[in-house]
């Protein structure tokens, strides 16, 4: 079992409360996400994942899919 980490990813096109919602939403429905938060106010998501699960370019797909872009901060 390997160790959780957590990456920061900034965030562009977050508004309001509800865009950082559907972010977390799209985030933590994915295998391997334990959680996810996201800040309109500074476009920072926070996501705290398993690596051996999921990687850093499938959450980026993840928040595309939502309707907002990504990169690692």
């Amino acid at each position: 079992m390997s160790q959780e980490q957590t990456v920061r990813l900034a965030t562009t096109g977050l508004h309001c409360q509800s865009c950082s919602m559907l972010v977390k939403m799209e985030l933590e429905d994915l295998g391997g996400v334990s959680s996810a938060s996201a800040d309109f106010a500074t476009g920072i998501t926070e996501v705290t994942y398993d690596p051996e699960q999921v990687t850093v370019d499938e959450m980026i797909a993840a928040v595309v899919r939502a309707g907002y872009g990504a990169q690692v901060a």
